[in-house]
């Protein structure tokens, strides 16, 4: 029961997240919404499409892989184009996601540290708010997250680490070099699960290069003209560019400060967990899981050196804070941390003063009363008789339900209802005639209104 307790939590919060926030019930966003549905309409009219996906209904190649929406054009082709098609995909991922952490923690952290995991990631606000949508961060870390459960746990064999390689080349293929904070944890986890195996190393690497190589070779052998405009987008738009900001417009341009000031503001009530599980990690380094954890983690400062951010982008590295907050969590219960100065030097390095970097982090009066109430928890619990591990599971179940009542209220409430979808339902039947990718429309959000009547 103890193992299967994960996978009910995310059963069960996924289902009320579902109640509360159906994905048809708001409007597509434009940009990577409208963009990723489109490609799915692509595909499903033209399978040349599939090697050289088009942003615009039937154009000139994109700057996107084709696997994000090849995993929605299935529920377009049997839904239609409706919002809950487009984001059907990111449910299950999402869902998958956070069982996954749970299963890559277990060894580190037993049951218990599981199912915290699981719980925490399930229910924090931000991770719910950012899986409602359409995105190819959420495909991206689904596959990564896999990989690395394969990794953590069981017998290591040449199978299973290439069942691993093939999970991160995918991943790869749906937001290229943004996997590559999970793809060093799991370099990671393989050579430490078994340091004299140096082939069992070889065999992801080779097997992840390989499988993310695939649409290279497809272009290359089905559509030559393009190969040189895809070399562009994986070296140069997506990765050089990105590094500099060449090319970019103004809004990308954000403080270095982004990712971090996102992510400790996501993790608001359980930073001090956080901390003691970064601090436990470090102690425990030898052992695969606690070092994996701490460099999946360290990503955020990895994307924070690219120039050019986007929020969602956090995305990736997000599930490694979880799972860092339940060895947190874990080391507590156990009486292994945290020294006071974890807490000092967490609460300085999450404080609004450095907050400033960014000015998006967590409000003084929140960051003071976490910070205190962690201190006069590890205090208490020193002097008094109170068993730790009762003290853990208290402070994790704290958390998680006010995580979960905090999400509830956030899901409930419409964000984005402008009427697209019905407006594009009147226009429709004045296209019809039109050739999907003669331009014939000016509108607002244009990429939703090209996914909804698959007209430029």
């Amino acid at each position: 029961m103890k193992r299967i307790a994960p996978l009910l939590v995310v059963l069960s919060t996924s289902v009320a997240w579902l109640l509360l926030s159906p994905p048809g019930a708001n409007d597509l966003v434009g940009g990577d919404e409208g963009y990723y549905g489109t490609m799915a309409r692509n595909i499903l009219a033209d399978r040349r499409q599939l090697i050289s996906t088009a942003l615009s209904p039937l154009g000139a190649p994109g700057d996107k892989p084709p696997l994000a929406p090849l995993l929605i054009a299935p529920f377009v082709r049997a839904w239609g184009a409706v919002p809950e098609a487009a984001r059907a995909p990111s449910v299950v991922c999402a869902a998958i996601v956070a069982w996954g952490i749970g299963r890559v923690v277990l060894p580190a952290t037993g049951p218990a540290g599981a199912l915290f995991a699981t719980g925490l990631l399930a229910t924090l606000p931000w991770f719910a708010d950012a899986s409602r949508g359409a995105a190819a961060e959420i495909p991206l870390t689904a596959f990564a997250t896999l990989a690395l459960v394969l990794l953590a746990a069981g017998r290591l064999s040449r199978a299973r680490v290439a069942a691993a390689g093939a999970l991160l080349g995918l991943a790869f293929l749906c937001k290229l070099w943004l996997v590559a904070p999970a793809a060093i944890a799991a370099l990671v986890l393989a050579a430490n699960r078994e340091p004299h195996q140096a082939s069992r190393v070889t065999t992801l690497i080779g097997v992840a290069m390989a499988v993310g190589a695939l649409h290279l070779i497809a272009v290359a052998v089905w559509s030559p003209a393009d190969l040189s405009h895809w070399g562009y987008i994986y070296l140069g738009r997506s990765l050089a560019e990105r590094v500099t900001g060449e090319g970019y417009a103004g809004y990308w341009h954000r403080p270095a400060g982004l990712y971090w000031a996102t992510v400790t503001r996501a993790f608001g009530l359980v930073l001090p967990l956080v901390a003691t599980g970064m601090e436990c990690a470090w102690r425990r380094r030898r052992e695969p899981v606690p070092l994996a954890l701490l460099v999946w983690a360290s990503g955020l400062l990895l994307l924070s050196m690219f120039a050019i951010k986007s929020g969602g982008y956090a995305y990736a590295v997000v599930p490694a804070w979880a799972g860092l907050a339940a060895l947190g969590a874990h080391a507590f219960a156990k009486r292994e941390g945290p020294h006071v100065a974890t807490l000092l030097v967490g609460a300085l390095l999450t404080s609004p003063l450095l907050a400033r970097w960014e000015a998006n982090g967590m409000a003084t009066g929140a960051w003071a009363a976490v910070w205190l109430a962690a201190l006069a928890i590890v205090l208490v619990s020193r002097l008094a008789s109170i068993p730790s591990s009762r003290v853990a599971v208290a402070w994790a179940t704290v958390a998680v339900l006010l995580g979960a009542a905090r999400s509830a209220q956030r899901l409930g409430a419409p964000y984005h209802t402008p009427g697209y979808a019905r407006i594009a339902e009147h226009v429709a039947p004045l296209l019809a005639d039109v050739p999907p990718e003669r331009r014939c429309l000016l509108a607002p959000e244009a990429p939703v209104f090209a996914y909804h009547l698959f007209r430029t």
